[in-house]
């Protein structure tokens, strides 16, 4: 077995680990043996997965003037919080014609209208009130939907664009606290987060630098 790989996807399937890692807070002996009872690798693989974890940690490792300098932009960022929001994930059969005028006519309204085009879906993030309209619009085209959600949008400096690591931080704080984020886009020095109305409060909670 590849040591390194399996320590990779180990990882990679928990976030907080990796954020751990990367501000040096992780005992490397205690999730070297972790990784082992979880995988395939047995005892005799410990010393290569104690390097490979180690090799993996200086990837991710963010130092402490770099922390700093991630906060100080991000304190300097305004937020701006709309709750009643709803996410709907269509088909691509629907023309994107409709879906265009739909969001022209959400923003005359000055209503929060987002779409995010995937290979094989779009995804409408927009105010709640207009779910009854979508749902009559896209009948037979919708995928999932969700309600009851807040959007966070995170408006900071042109910095942000040469600051390498700040959106990562700002997911990992949010990982942290157990916050999922439903959906999530980014337009130059705007970040848009999409949570659930629960989280709402450990969300500002976490965005308060």
């Amino acid at each position: 077995m590849n040591a390194a790989k399996e320590t990779a996807a180990f990882i990679g399937k928990h976030p907080i680990i990796k954020e751990c890692l990367g501000k040096g807070l992780v005992n490397y002996s205690e999730l070297a043996r972790q990784i082992i009872e979880g995988g395939p690798l047995d005892e005799t693989d410990f010393d290569a997965v104690l390097v490979a974890i180690r090799r993996y940690a200086e990837t991710v490792r963010i130092s402490k003037d770099s922390e700093k300098a991630i906060t100080k932009l991000l304190s300097k960022s305004n937020l701006e919080i709309k709750n009643k929001v709803c996410s709907v994930v269509l088909n691509d059969n629907v023309p994107f014609s409709y879906l265009v005028k739909l969001i022209e006519e959400i923003n005359k309204m000055d209503e929060p209208g987002h779409l995010i085009q995937g290979s094989r879906t779009f995804t409408l993030i927009t105010s709640q009130s207009f779910l009854a309209k979508i749902e009559k619009m896209f009948k037979g085209n919708i995928v999932s939907k969700k309600k009851n959600l807040v959007q966070v949008v995170l408006r900071s400096t042109p910095e942000l664009e040469s600051t390498p690591g700040a959106i990562s931080f700002i997911y990992g704080l949010f990982a942290e606290r157990g916050i999922n984020i439903v959906e999530t886009m980014s337009s130059w020095t705007e970040t848009l987060i999409v949570i659930d109305e629960k989280d709402l409060a450990k969300a500002m909670d976490v965005l308060t630098f």
